[in-house]
């Protein structure tokens, strides 16, 4: 476990309600706390009329939380007030003696159960790390399920130790904008502040939140569930994003209903009972109500310690190469009696035969007939097949927020035989350059009337790393086309003045046709380019132009005399003709920039001469580029076609493209939720039918006249439906459902 070292300024730090009362509580309820139907002020306490049993609160910061009206409840809200600047705050309550709960939790013979709801009304400002834990100036909320002191926060008398449950940033919110619930255990109190000892161990990260927080009418609604099994020391996080509609956002009953499993963790509790529980939020001065965090239905409850076997081992996410043939038996988790699934509970096992596809399965073993927790590992599978062309690239079957290519055993120019395994057919030529960040993003709404109308996702890079690469067919005479919608959306921040024409960026290319070959003297790895879309920005007018190499050498680019505005949507198309011509000044380069027909009209850029002396005799991919983070901008592509020519690199004929030559063709139902799918023309003779993904692959081929086509083996998804009737053929999209 990462321990991290947080530390507290001594000033104005923290409001912590803390609980103080001892009532002995028959049954299995340690305290239950509604927080009343009556809207209370608190200023220093608050004294907890529908607590069970009876308790009083005390708060750190004078004037920050109140009990306010949630209907007919009330929840504990917390609130910045003007005068005493950006705080940590806090709400502490002392757990009831002789409830049956041991405070020594290690020492229970009992599961031990907190219950609660939390919301925020704003996304959170840090994440755990070792300088911003819980940092004054910074947003976040978090409920102490039980502590050995009545103080929490590191710079107050005596700070205890104990867990907290808290709301913040995820590991991933640079991509994703996200928070994640933590389970984290503190020791001297919660802090990050030089000079204060307090340390913080992170045990749990949920998945990602899917809702993200601007306002009190679109708060994170959570009701939340951890548990404690004192015979195994294990801890588990469960959670539930609730409606976050109508408004008032009403709390949902955090004892009821499904939850997700966020996590397990095993820990031992400290020796010293436990006595305190609470609440604390990291709030700032404004009083707007898009500032608040809001509390409600705190218990913890005892219960008899469940049957229970450990979850195995499991990465989250597994790499294979297609090659391989890879199955569900090729999955790794380290125990016993392993079995996969593909839901997180119920179901059936899956047969360790069945072929892996880019999927999330569920793992989980089982001792004396006990099935563990089931854990998630999302497998990707490269397909190293090569594409046939023409190929159609939409990014459709894959999460927003992946990578394209996911690195298998730190592929490098040393360990050629580990190379990154890209999603669909993407792959890289191994480097030393082993930093991916070439990511899954939701599609803009693309404007071009051009190209057909956008399908699936679309991918964003910026600055430095490796380059993509999707092969296809080598290609070793003739012509190659490709086109690609984008948007530039801004210049690297240290952007780099050419050293040639100062007035303008270094220039750098970001997609390429290209090969590979061997250099016979170092025996590395030599990449061709070929028909390179380059990149530069005019530093005085701020706007930038593209421009065209046939060797992705800068100097010797010729550029477009149009300048583009940052933040813009483009159509590309570019070629390279001539392949494997012996004379370089026969191989031409071209490029188009947003063509505005489907019919090839001159080209806006073209390159058959430049200084050096260039031939290619085979093409066979596209290569995205990321040269550096001083002149590769932020970009977002879609929408990739390569082809043999013009009318196929447009979309004329390639899949989901193909023109509606068959007399009324329907294809019904669409979406097909019952496996079943019909299909009706005029002349209704006999079809043949090909399925393929969106990523070109086929998947299923049938032939029909008027029955169904059984397409129930299909996973969810969009595909398209290529139809051949007379010698006519159509292609139409399907989605599954």
């Amino acid at each position: 476990m990462k321990k991290l070292l947080l530390n507290y300024k001594s000033i104005n730090c923290a409001l912590f309600l803390m609980l103080v009362g001892a009532n002995t509580l028959s049954g299995q309820t340690v305290v239950q706390e509604t927080f009343g139907t009556t809207a209370v002020p608190i200023a220093n306490n608050y004294s907890g009329a529908t607590s069970t049993p009876s308790v009083s609160y005390l708060t750190n910061v004078a004037g920050y939380a109140s009990v306010d009206l949630n209907g007919t409840d009330g929840f504990l809200n917390f609130m910045p007030n003007t005068t005493t600047g950006a705080n940590r705050v806090s709400v502490v309550g002392a757990l009831p003696s002789g409830s049956g709960m041991n405070g020594a939790l290690h020492s229970n013979t009992n599961l031990i159960t907190w219950n609660f709801n939390m919301k925020a009304s704003r996304l959170s400002t840090n994440i755990f790390s070792s300088s911003t834990g819980f940092p004054v100036n910074k947003y976040f909320s978090g409920v102490v399920l039980c502590s050995t002191t009545g103080t929490v926060i590191s710079n107050g008398t005596g700070p205890g130790s104990g867990y907290a449950v808290t709301l913040q940033k995820s590991i991933n919110n640079a991509t994703s904008g996200k928070a994640s619930i933590y389970l984290i255990k503190f020791s001297n109190g919660i802090g990050d502040v030089v000079g204060e000892a307090s340390v913080v161990t992170k045990l749990i990260e949920s998945p990602e939140l899917a809702q993200i927080p601007s306002s009190i009418t679109t708060s994170n609604n959570l009701s939340i569930k951890v548990t404690y099994n004192p015979t195994v020391d294990v801890w588990e996080l469960y959670y539930r994003e609730d409606p976050i509609t109508p408004t008032p956002i009403a709390f949902v009953d955090p004892t009821t209903g499904t939850f997700t499993l966020g996590g397990t963790a095993t820990d031992v509790p400290p020796t010293t009972p436990m006595t305190s529980y609470g609440f604390v939020a990291g709030l700032q001065s404004s009083t707007s109500t898009a500032n608040s965090y809001q509390f409600d239905n705190f218990k913890i409850s005892l219960s008899a310690p469940p049957a229970y076997t450990a979850p195995p081992t499991i990465a989250n996410r597994q790499v294979f190469n297609s090659t391989s043939n890879p199955t569900v038996g090729s999955l790794v988790a380290t125990g016993s009696n392993i079995k996969w699934y593909s839901t997180l509970t119920g179901g059936t096992a899956i047969a360790a035969s069945t072929p892996l596809t880019y999927s999330t399965y569920y793992g989980s073993q089982t001792v004396n007939n006990v099935e563990s927790t089931r854990i998630a590992t999302q497998a990707f599978v490269g397909d190293t097949g090569l594409r046939t062309l023409p190929l159609y690239e939409s990014f459709a079957s894959y999460n927003i927020g992946d990578k394209l290519i996911q690195m298998n055993n730190g592929a490098s120019a040393a360990t050629l035989e580990n190379p990154g395994t890209g999603l669909g057919a993407w792959s890289i030529t191994p480097s030393t350059n082993i930093t991916d960040d070439v990511l899954i993003v939701a599609s803009p709404t693309w404007t071009n009337t051009v190209l057909p109308a956008a399908a699936g996702n679309a991918i964003s890079f910026v600055g430095s790393g490796i380059d993509p690469e999707l092969k296809f067919t080598n290609t070793t005479t003739g012509k190659l086309f490709s086109s690609f919608v984008f948007n530039i959306v801004d210049a690297p921040v240290a952007i780099v003045a050419s050293t040639t024409n100062p007035n303008y960026s270094t220039p750098t290319g970001f997609y390429s046709f290209s090969s590979d070959s061997i250099d016979p003297v170092t025996s590395l790895v030599v990449t061709n380019y070929a028909a390179d879309v380059m990149f530069r920005k005019n530093i005085t007018t701020g706007k930038y132009n593209l421009g065209l190499s046939k060797s992705n050498n800068g100097d010797e680019c010729v550029w477009s005399p149009t300048e583009f505005d940052f933040n813009t949507q483009h159509v590309v198309v570019i070629s390279y003709e001539n392949i494997g011509n012996a004379d370089p000044l026969q191989q031409v380069a071209n490029l188009w920039i947003d063509p505005a027909t489907t019919t090839q009209p001159a080209a806006t850029l073209s390159q058959n001469n430049p200084t050096t002396s260039i031939t290619r005799d085979h093409l066979d991919r596209i290569k995205l580029l990321q040269a550096s983070s001083t002149s590769t901008p932020t970009l977002i592509i879609d929408e990739i076609r390569v082809a043999n020519n013009w009318s196929q690199a447009l979309g004329g004929v390639a899949l989901g493209l193909i023109n509606n030559s068959i007399s009324n063709l329907t294809i019904y139902p669409n979406p097909v939720s019952n496996g079943k799918l019909f299909i009706s023309s005029s002349s209704n003779l006999e079809k043949d039918v090909v399925i393929y993904t969106t990523l070109g692959q086929q998947v299923l081929q049938d032939k029909t006249v008027s029955e169904a086509i059984n397409v129930s083996n299909l996973s969810q998804g969009t595909y398209f439906v290529k139809i051949t009737e007379a010698g006519l053929t159509t292609t139409k999209k399907l989605i599954i459902n």
